[in-house]
């Protein structure tokens, strides 16, 4: 959803529109306009107490004084609206014709137009076509109306030379006004896009509502014109479809819907929002509120569809669903609470809808967001200070100024968006030996790590044991013993190394958790079957933070293994802003996990190979085991490794599930901030290895270093670190989460 428009594009298209409708009045659109004058109140506005004098306005303000003042003196009754839902088959009797320009004072006065319908064809359906920068409307209420474009009625020819199309909209089509305590409740559908209140808005939009219905995507049936389409995305909301001014203090309450077209019609984007469906940069949604249901094809927000603006102090309350419909191309599908595509700023906003996607064919993975996808613009996209409820949308990822909230947090839902309960953020590197009570977190948020035996037992001790053994044995690494609890009483023990043969050795099993850092993304995608033996991708295997990059890296032991390594922000192009880099492969396993029959058998395997490949330039070799929820094991080593160019510290993390493997190996110059470690064994532990893989993705037998190297099935960790160098080219791939 690439924001390609600039600002004088809609202009130039109201203008053509304009130019259609004055043409129009020459076959009669402007009929009776020779109505008695309405009286004038002590205010100087005309007073409009009938359908006639609604017509008198209508040809006053086209044909004469398009700043002529008016003021609502009761409702007025502009059609019969006892089946007024039908008018879309049944046309009523009386027709209006909109306003094209129009720079006066509308005053509602609190009063309806009841039972509005635009007359030859529905040509431009809105009741004001352009509303000026001095035009005001204020408290005026529009009921029981239809307003309905088809693409026969609605295209024209744009600037460009291209057929563009109208967006079907109730109150004005451009509005660089004001528009005030305005109340709406009709149903508006369009052919292409459409916009409840407004359909481009470049002014000030306050203290308004909408109710009824916005429909948009209807058209199915028409065939390309010779001259080829403009529009190749689609919007919808209920005040606005587009909007380019400020939205403030405005609800909705209406369900807004967003269908596909046909394929031959291609749509790259199809964004549907509650309040609007598309924000510029300097478009802002301030302290508004979405109560009606939102639902798209591709992407659907519970305030706007995409924006590159400001969206604060908002909520959401209504359901926002994707229905994927099948399309001959692979698109991205993202359901938000509050905005799907973010490109700006979203602050200070609280969602408790329901959050959904139903996925159906191949496409590139749906994602669920509480608040809003920044990943396609992590740069750009920002939240800050935003909750939603966990029971209603099931985000996959932390987020950087999103915290989850229980439904018991409910009734402090006003404290939250007043900020008088802000959160702050959370993020942690370290193995936390219990579940922590992080604000805005829950136990989703962690990745359980057991250690040890599966549960407490109590060991004896055998002739010449000791602590650093027995801690070895069962911990894998003696430097642990301090975990170790000694059952005899500290004073009776005549020496902290010596074991008696029989003594009771307490043996614990310690639970570990790995808070998930804020902003990441899914990569590496999984696969699920159809009924219809199509492959459809259920959701990612792998996670990696969005500000790095994915791809390759070429040298020799590289081979059969994909690369991570972050961004460089600074520079801004395809370069590393740090030296560590961590290669993997998540691949099919036929073999299960050939590492658990006899760990130790393993480590000594591991260690025969480092002091073959490595000899005296490697030390500190640690090993690593840890349980996890899925009953899988998660096997690691670190090492740090000697080198002419420096020395590197190395880890490297398993897991050996029945349907995938998965390897990681990090290396990282060693330096005052070594976090290597917690990198590898976070990202291995965060593969999810009861999805499978189907066929093998790499041939075993091109692996660098397989001499003297026992396990076949994985890259030697030794030979890769010797191998590697910092110099060697990356290129990255491209990652598709969405269209902006």
């Amino acid at each position: 959803m690439k924001e390609k428009h600039t600002k004088t594009k809609p202009v130039l298209s109201i203008i053509v529109l304009c130019v259609v409708c004055i043409a129009l009045s020459g076959y009669g659109i402007y009929t009776n306009w020779k109505e008695p004058t309405p009286k004038q109140d002590k205010d100087g506005y005309y007073l409009l107490r009938t359908k006639e004098d609604f017509r008198w306005f209508v040809s006053m303000a086209n044909d004469t004084d398009s700043g002529i003042n008016v003021r609502l003196a009761n409702d007025l009754i502009l059609n019969d609206t006892s089946h007024w839902e039908d008018w879309v088959d049944t046309h009523p009797e009386n027709g209006y014709a909109p306003v094209i320009r129009y720079s006066g004072h509308f005053d509602g006065n609190g009063y309806a137009l009841e039972g509005y319908y635009a007359r030859y064809k529905k040509w431009l359906a809105a009741i004001f076509t352009t509303l000026e920068e001095d035009a005001l409307i204020t408290d005026l209420h529009v009921r029981n109306s239809i307003f309905h474009t088809t693409y026969e009625d609605s295209c024209y020819t744009n600037d460009n030379e291209k057929t563009d199309i109208a967006i079907a909209t109730a109150l004005c089509y451009a509005n660089y006004g004001k528009i005030e305590r305005c109340d709406l409740e009709v149903n508006v559908s369009g052919a292409w896009s459409a916009g409840g209140m407004v359909a481009e808005n470049y002014g000030q939009i306050t203290d308004c509502r909408f109710a009824g219905i916005v429909e948009a995507g209807l058209d199915q049936g028409t065939e390309m014109p010779e001259n080829g389409l403009y529009p190749d995305t689609l919007y919808a909301g209920s005040i606005c479809s587009y909007n380019d001014g400020a939205i403030i203090n405005c609800t909705n309450e209406a369900a807004v819907t967003l269908h596909s077209l046909s394929d031959e019609r291609r749509v790259y984007t199809y964004a549907a929002g509650g309040i609007a469906g598309r924000v510029t940069r300097t478009g802002t949604i301030e302290n508004c509120q979405n109560a009606g249901n939102v639902e798209s094809v591709q992407l659907a927000g519970g305030i706007a569809g995409g924006s590159w603006g400001t969206i604060k102090g908002c909520t959401n309350s209504g359901n926002v669903h994707v229905e994927q419909v099948e399309r001959e191309f692979t698109e991205s599908l993202i359901c938000a609470g509050i905005c799907a595509s973010n490109g700006g700023m979203a602050d200070t906003c609280i969602n408790t809808g329901l959050v959904t996607i139903n996925q159906k064919y191949l496409s590139f993975y749906a994602p669920i967001y509480g608040i809003a996808c920044n990943t396609i613009n992590p740069s750009d996209g920002v939240t800050r200070n935003c909750y939603y409820l966990k029971e209603s949308a099931k985000q996959a990822y932390r987020q950087s100024g999103v915290y989850k909230l229980s439904s018991a947090d409910s009734a402090d839902l006003p404290a939250y968006l007043a900020g008088d309960k802000r959160l702050e953020d959370t993020d942690t590197w370290e193995l936390l030996t219990s579940l922590p009570d992080y604000p805005g977190t829950d136990k989703d948020d962690f990745i359980h790590l057991g250690f040890g035996p599966a549960e407490d037992f109590t060991y004896e001790a055998q002739p010449g044991d000791t602590l650093w053994d027995i801690a070895d044995k069962f911990y894998g690494q003696g430097r642990l013993y301090g975990l170790l609890e000694r059952c005899v009483k500290p004073e009776s023990i005549l020496s902290e190394d010596a074991l008696t043969p029989g003594e009771q050795i307490r043996i614990p099993h310690k639970d570990y958790y790995l808070l998930c850092p804020n902003d990441e993304e899914g990569f590496t995608w999984s696969y699920s079957r159809l009924p219809s033996g199509e492959s459809c991708p259920t959701r990612y295997a792998a996670a990696k933070p969005i500000n790095w990059y994915y791809g390759n890296m070429y040298f020799a032991a590289n081979i059969g293994l994909d690369t991570m390594w972050p961004k460089d922000k600074e520079a801004g192009q395809d370069a590393a802003a740090a030296d560590i880099r961590i290669f993997y492969r998540l691949d099919h396993n036929p073999d299960g996990d050939f590492f658990s029959e006899d760990w130790n058998a393993v480590q000594e395997s591991i260690r025969k190979s480092a002091s073959i490949y490595c000899q005296d330039a490697i030390d500190s070799l640690l090993f690593y085991r840890y349980t996890l929820d899925n009953g899988e094991n998660l096997y690691g080593y670190s090492f740090r490794l000697h080198k002419p160019s420096g020395t590197l510290k190395c880890a490297v993390f398993y897991q050996l599930g029945e349907g995938m493997l998965t390897e990681f190996i990090g290396v990282e110059p060693v330096t005052e901030e070594e976090h290597v470690l917690e990198r590898v064994r976070y990202l291995a532990a965060r593969v999810d290895t009861t999805l499978e893989i189907d066929e093998s993705q790499y041939n075993p037998e091109e692996f660098y270093g397989k001499e003297n190297w026992a396990f076949p099935q994985l890259h030697n960790p030794f030979a890769v670190a010797l191998e590697y160098s910092k110099d060697a080219k990356c290129s990255s791939y491209m990652l598709f989460t969405g269209a902006q």
